[in-house]
Parts: structure tokens; C-alpha cells; sequence
């Protein structure tokens, strides 16, 4: 058997617990597999593999070090079920008793990156501790600029359409973009998009970044609770075995080179990315660990959620409102204020002091959203204890008069451009930024284009038009979740446990009554890796099973070698109502 079918076979049978966990550790992006020899194929890489290996621990190393010249000891099963769990093993059960086997492509991996040398960390007793009084107020304050950071990530998804490129990757235009939003480097977005997609924020569907499945929990919790989120992920990624060996760290980055002796420093390291989402997130500062590290590691995941809360900043309920059209919050708001205002400002600077501005798209998008121009100037009157100064109040009256002015809708043709303004649609088809998008006029009062709704609806308003969208029964469509609104006919993208029940129900499908195609590509990859595979085929009406070495497959039968009949067979594709690789 072929080592994809080998992973396939191990990684259909292991705990959706596992595959989440490895999907994370190597930065896979789950939505892009059709199956688990997808996801074998990619766990195979070498790259992957290597980056799998530096992430063991010492008793890790020792042990595969064991297994593989033949000197297992009964001390080393904890960690060969580890080492199973990150699918650099497997097992067997051989007369009663439990055989671990290296995969072949761990095995040269693990040879090479030893042969390099094995590093050696002294830990001094002399090394001065830093009071946790000095470096819990920068890692909550770390900890805070984070969490709002993905958070502004989050909205500006919901707010823009934001293409994949390449495999996985986001576009360096849309990361400079984000890195001055936030006034941060570009280097700063990267990890953003990195620590989201790790913890289920975004994900990559039909080529797009979107948010994720866990992104009303997100906007729904308490920066608290938003900070869990992202600490149980770090935790997970490093597993549990090697958060006990991390309870009594002082400096972070000491520790993991002594627990990790194969880490290297590379930017794709699996310990490097970690060290730095610590920072990040604040479990550790300038590399010594905070007083909520301790409990995270222990498990304790509340009582860290505590601690970490005391060194947050406190939220208040106040903004100034100002006559330039800007709004000023002198501290965070809470969850529910944020969510309400940010439904129709965007923001201009993030921090513990942020700063918002409104102006007619902002507004236009609160209109979506179920607002109207009332409700929002009360709840500025609210929020600032004040009445609005009269800019603001004259560009929230004039934003919600023209409010459905330039209506999207969705065609059989691709996408049609509605106005009564004819000014207006002469401008939008002359507007060389629209370009792209192919708009040509179709009469008086519309103007059609062969692109997709949301792809017209996104480049319209990053040129600054007001455009709404509405669906077949003439209602105005607004999926910003973050407003509790979403468009029913959308639902969330799918999360990695998601993707996962996707797979297994297709081996499932594969199993019972595969689509032609299935059966195609499952033969085809058993021919390409010389592999046998069992073969479900009605003959005379009878379900008959095949164990074949499939050597051919061409004018629609499939031809194969029958070990057991000591015979060639040559089936029809028509026939084959099933197919198990191995």
C-alpha cells in the first residue's frame, strides 16, 4: 500500500479531536480537501513533515530514536501515542500486542533533522525573574491590542471582499491595507490572518476569506471570553503533554528550546509561530511568562481567564460626538455598545482610545443592517449625553434619503445595476476603477454586468457608491453578522470539524453508492501508487467483492489483477457500485 493510502486509512480512522489538532500544527487550510487523501497528500509534503519533527519534544525524540532501531521501552508508549496522534506513526495489533510503525516519510525526516545535532539548553538558577507586577500590565495590554485587532479583522471581512491568492495566501495589497488600518506592520496583518485562521475565525471558501464558524461567538463574548478563545487554541496546538512540561516555565523562549531540541528559528516553524502568538496574545512579555500562563497550562482555563481580566483595560460607556463627522471613545466599550455603534462608523484608530468616523457608506451599511436614520441619531444622543452636533445629524438625514438609490440585484446574466438617476449610472459606467468588472448599459434605468452579485456590491462601494442589495422577494440584503443580521440564504462558512464530517460522510458515500467521479479518482490514485483496492460489482443482479491490483483504466472499464483467482479481470465502470482502497 502506497503511503497517501496508508495516512488516508489512519487519518479516516482517527478522532476528529486529532485531525483538528494536526490541521492546526501545520497551518492547513481544511476547506480546500475534498477527502482525506487530500489531506494526506499534504500531510506528505516534506516541508510539513519536517516541520512536524522539529515540533517534538525530547521524549518524543527519544523515543522514535528508539523505535527505530528496535529498543522500545514501556516508558516510551506515552509518547509514541503521540507521536501516532501527529501521524508520524502508526500501529498494529500483531498477535495480541501493540506494533508502532514509522511512516517512511517521518522516518527520513526524523534521521535527517537528528543528524543536524540535538540542541542543548543550559538552564541557569541565576537567571533573574521578572516580578509578575512588571510584566502582567504589558501582556494584558498585548493581550487587549490583540483581541481587537482580529476583531477589526473580523468586521473588515464581513465589509470587503477579500480574494485568496496563490494556495492559501492573502494578497499584499490587502495586508498593507490592514496594516495601516491598525498602524502596524505588514508582518503584524500576517500573523492576524495566521492566528485567526488557527482558531477557526476565517477561512477560505469559493477563493474568498471570510469569517469563520466561530465568529458570532466571537463578537458575542466579552474580551475575556475572546481571549480564551484564542489561549485554549495555543494550548491545544501545543498539546497536553507539552503544557505539563510548561507549568513552572519562567522564560518562555528558554523553556521551549529545552523541551523542543529540533525547533529551529525558520518564519514556518511550528515553535517559532507559537513563541510568537504568546507574545501576541499575552502569555508571555519580552519572553517571560504572565501569572495566567501557570493556570493555562495546568488546564485551568477560567481561573487564567481571571487573572487575565485584571490586567485589562476597563471598558466605559461614553464617546464624544464631534461636529468634523469623527467619534471619539476615551476607553473600550462594552461588547453590546460596540457591536451597535459599529454597525454604522468605521473605525479610523484602534487602541484603548479609539477613534471612529461616520460618513454616507457607514451609514448606508447601518440601513442594512435594520437601522434607520432615528435609531442612530439616538443612540449617538445616548452614548454622548448630548444632542449631535448639526454636520452629523444633516449627513445621517441625507444618507437615509438617498438610502436605495443604486440597487444591486442578482440576474440569470450575472448581476443588474438599478437606478432612477440616470446621472448617477452614466457616471458608474464611465468610471474607469469599474473597469474590471465589465458594466455595460442595458436601458434608461439599468446597467448589467456578467459578474456576481457580491463581487459587483464590494468593488462598488470601494469606489465609494452607496449600493444596496436586494433579493428576489424585493428585500434589502445585509449579512454582517456582527449585528446579529445575516442573509438567510447564507449560512456561516464551515468550520474544521465541519470539513472533517464532510469527509467522512464522502468515504461514507464511497462506500455505499459513490458518485462516478469518486470512483474514477479513487482508482486512479490506487493505480498511481500500485496499491490493491476491494471492488463492490453487481453480477447478474448478485453484489459480488473483488480484491484487485488495478492495473488499467481506460473506454470506461477498469482492469485489474485477482491474486486470489490468480486471474486478470476487466470490469465496466457501470458495474462497480463501491470501492475500499487497502
Amino acid at each position: 500500500m502506497s503511503e497517501v493510502l496508508l495516512v488516508a486509512k489512519h487519518l479516516s480512522n482517527a478522532s476528529d479531536e486529532d485531525l483538528a489538532r494536526v490541521i492546526g500544527i501545520r497551518l492547513m487550510p481544511s476547506s480546500n480537501f475534498g477527502d482525506f487523501f487530500d489531506l494526506a497528500s499534504a500531510l506528505l509534503k516534506p516541508q510539513s513533515v519536517s516541520g512536524a519533527i522539529a515540533g517534538l519534544t525530547r521524549g518524543q525524540i527519544s523515543a522514535f530514536t528508539n523505535l527505530l532501531n528496535n529498543q522500545s521501552k514501556s516508558a516510551d508508549q506515552p509518547y509514541l501515542e503521540v507521536l501516532v496522534k501527529l501521524f508520524l506513526v502508526y500501529k498494529t495489533v500483531e498477535d495480541g500486542k501493540t506494533k508502532y510503525i514509522p511512516f517512511e516519510s517521518a522516518k527520513e525526516a526524523f534521521k535527517q533533522q537528528v543528524g543536524k545535532g540535538i540542541s542543548e539548553v543550559t538552564l541557569s538558577n541565576s537567571t533573574p525573574v521578572t516580578p509578575f507586577e512588571q510584566i502582567d500590565p504589558q501582556a494584558g495590554l498585548s493581550a487587549f491590542e490583540t483581541v481587537q485587532a482580529i476583531t477589526e479583522l473580523l468586521i473588515d471581512l464581513e465589509q470587503r471582499y477579500i480574494p485568496e491568492v496563490g494556495r492559501g495566501s492573502v494578497g499584499l495589497p490587502e495586508l498593507k491595507r490592514l496594516a495601516l488600518h491598525l498602524g502596524r506592520s505588514v508582518d503584524y496583518a500576517k500573523a492576524l490572518y495566521s492566528i485567526a485562521q488557527m482558531t477557526g475565525l476565517v477561512t477560505l471558501l469559493e477563493k474568498r476569506w471570510r469569517v469563520g464558524a466561530s465568529y458570532l461567538d466571537w463578537l458575542q463574548g466579552e474580551p475575556e471570553q475572546r481571549w480564551l478563545h484564542l489561549a485554549k487554541t495555543w494550548r491545544m496546538l501545543l498539546g497536553e503533554d507539552s503544557a505539563i512540561e510548561l507549568v513552572n516555565a519562567n522564560s518562555l523562549d528558554t523553556a521551549m528550546k529545552e523541551i523542543f531540541p529540533l525547533a529551529n528559528d525558520g518564519i514556518s516553524s511550528h515553535i517559532t509561530r507559537l513563541l510568537s502568538l504568546a507574545e501576541l496574545i499575552g502569555l508571555s512579555s519580552n519572553g517571560q511568562v504572565s501569572s495566567w500562563f501557570a493556570p493555562l497550562m495546568q488546564g485551568k482555563v477560567e481561573d487564567a481567564g481571571k487573572r487575565l481580566a485584571l490586567s485589562l483595560p476597563k471598558t466605559q460607556s461614553r464617546v464624544i460626538v464631534q461636529a468634523d463627522l469623527s467619534i471619539i471613545s476615551v476607553g473600550p466599550l462594552p461588547t453590546k455598545t460596540e457591536l451597535e455603534l459599529r454597525r454604522f462608523v468605521e473605525t479610523e484608530r484602534i487602541g484603548v482610545a479609539s477613534t471612529y468616523r461616520i460618513n454616507t457608506l457607514s451609514i448606508t451599511h447601518g440601513l442594512e443592517t435594520g437601522l434607520t436614520g432615528e435609531s442612530i441619531r439616538a443612540l449617538l444622543a445616548e452614548l454622548s449625553g448630548s444632542a449631535i452636533p448639526q454636520p452629523v445629524d444633516y449627513l445621517i438625514r441625507e444618507a437615509a434619503s438617498r438610502f436605495g438609490r443604486l440597487v444591486l440585484r442578482a440576474t440569470d446574466k450575472g448581476t443588474a445595476i438599478e437606478s432612477k438617476d440616470q446621472v448617477l449610472l452614466t457616471h458608474i459606467l464611465n468610471d474607469t476603477t469599474l473597469r474590471p468588472i465589465s458594466i455595460s448599459r442595458l436601458d434608461e434605468t439599468t446597467l448589467l454586468t456578467r459578474f456576481e452579485l457580491d463581487i459587483v456590491y464590494y468593488q462598488l462601494r470601494e469606489g465609494k457608491y452607496a449600493a444596496i442589495r436586494k433579493d428576489a422577494n424585493n428585500q434589502v440584503i445585509s449579512n454582517w453578522s456582527a449585528a446579529g443580521i445575516q442573509d438567510k440564504t447564507k449560512e456561516l462558512p464551515k468550520s474544521v470539524l465541519m470539513d472533517i464530517k464532510r469527509w467522512r460522510d464522502h468515504e461514507t458515500r464511497m462506500g455505499e453508492a459513490p458518485e462516478g467521479n469518486d470512483i474514477v479518482r479513487q482508482l486512479e490514485l490506487c493505480i498511481k501508487s500500485k496499491g490493491s483496492l476491494t471492488v463492490l460489482v453487481v453480477v447478474n443482479k448478485e453484489n459480488r467483492e473483488f480484491v484487485l491490483e488495478p492495473t488499467g483504466l481506460a473506454n470506461g472499464r477498469l482492469r485489474g489483477r485477482d491474486r486470489k483467482a490468480d486471474c486478470e479481470r476487466v470490469i465496466p465502470l457501470s458495474s462497480i457500485t463501491g470501492v475500499r482502497l487497502g
